[in-house]
């Protein structure tokens, strides 16, 4: 039996314990108090602000939570986003930074620890049947132990922002577009025919396929620029073609430059519509040169399409009374056709084609004359 002394001992460390569990209730709801105003205030944010956010379990693929906005950017409510899945609505990935092909990519590549935030743009459905670009821009979701429980992040519209891209990347596609045109007949110019003729015949290398090109010269006709003070020497390997027009009365000095440049065109025009391939190319080599560039074609088909260039222009009756052969405006044709091997350059290919123009303007003008690499 407890003494007196004992007794009030005991009282004495009750209250005690009495005081501290007091305390730390007391300290408990000041805790609580402030969470629950920490997520009153997270929430208000997540209703108020434009943005969506969201917190998502790989184990599950569910939302853990995802904010109200994200009816205003989908059209959907959360609970539904969380049914059918977000993944669902994407229509499109572009990846900032990784090369991400899908969600389930995504996914694994951060379960597998092999990112940490990334950025990616989605394209996505609306409920309404429109469509809007959604930026992600994601980070792990770790557990106490650095163990990987999913993702959180922030969804925001960036519509705006891809429209002002595509606007920009249309401007400049604009611009080289413009770059690369010759002005007075509408067809690819020099600088167009050099880059698309060396990538071509790289392309070709690597596949080992044949490679063909065209130079087509309108027979007695004085260079357009020629009026303009032309530089000498814009391309050598016309040199040999040029010095085979000795004194002939040439067509702009009877016709006028106007009618040259209309005639330009034309021939322009029905060198364009005679290569039906949007892989290949017409271009103004200079002056009164065009060259047609034939990707994956032999020189059986090139020669065919060198013949029908040559028929079309002749049937567009173009009067010419100072040419030789006629009255009619022709063109003659060089035509090469290879296989880049290593025994071969690019260089090569311009110069048959330039040799069948030279044999072709030799032989009488109005025809095409193939050169191989082997003769």
């Amino acid at each position: 039996m407890l003494t007196k002394k004992q007794l009030i001992q005991e009282v004495a460390e009750l209250r005690k314990h009495i005081t501290g569990l007091e305390a730390r209730i007391k300290d408990c709801s000041r805790l609580e108090a402030s969470l629950r105003e920490s997520e009153e205030r997270f929430r208000f944010m997540a209703k108020t602000t434009g943005d969506v956010l969201y917190r998502l379990k790989y184990s599950s693929m569910k939302y853990d939570y995802i904010s109200p906005s994200i009816l205003e950017l989908t059209g959907y409510s959360p609970e539904e986003i969380d049914a059918i899945g977000l993944s669902t609505l994407i229509m499109k990935f572009e990846s900032l930074g990784e090369n991400i092909l899908s969600i389930a990519d995504a996914v694994r590549n951060r379960q597998e620890r092999k990112t940490g935030q990334y950025l990616v743009d989605y394209l996505i459905r609306t409920k309404s049947g429109g469509s809007r670009w959604l930026g992600d821009h994601s980070f792990p979701w770790l557990d106490e132990s650095g163990n990987l429980i999913g993702s959180v992040g922030i969804l925001s519209d960036i519509s705006e922002r891809k429209r002002a891209e595509a606007a920009l990347r249309q401007m400049n596609q604009n611009l080289h577009l413009l770059a690369t045109l010759d002005g007075l007949t509408g067809v690819a110019n020099r600088r167009r025919f050099d880059e698309f003729i060396s990538r071509e015949w790289g392309r070709m290398q690597r596949e080992q396929a044949p490679i063909s090109l065209i130079l087509c010269d309108i027979d007695f006709f004085k260079l357009y620029n020629d009026t303009n003070g032309h530089q000498a020497g814009d391309d050598c390997l016309r040199e040999v073609a040029r010095a085979i027009r000795k004194s002939v009365k040439l067509y702009n000095d009877t016709y006028g430059h106007q009618a040259g440049d209309d005639c330009l065109r034309e021939v322009a025009r029905t060198i364009r519509k005679s290569v039906n391939r949007p892989s290949d190319l017409v271009a103004r080599y200079g002056g009164e040169e065009f060259a047609v560039v034939l990707s994956n074609t032999d020189a059986g088909g090139a020669v065919n399409i060198a013949e029908n260039i040559r028929r079309e222009v002749e049937a567009l009756s173009i009067t010419h009374h100072q040419h030789s052969g006629g009255r009619i405006l022709t063109i003659s044709c060089g035509i090469a056709s290879m296989i880049p091997v290593e025994d071969y350059t690019l260089d090569s290919l311009i110069a048959l084609a330039d040799k069948g123009l030279y044999e072709a303007k030799k032989q009488g003008r109005n025809r095409g004359i193939l050169k191989t690499g082997t003769s």
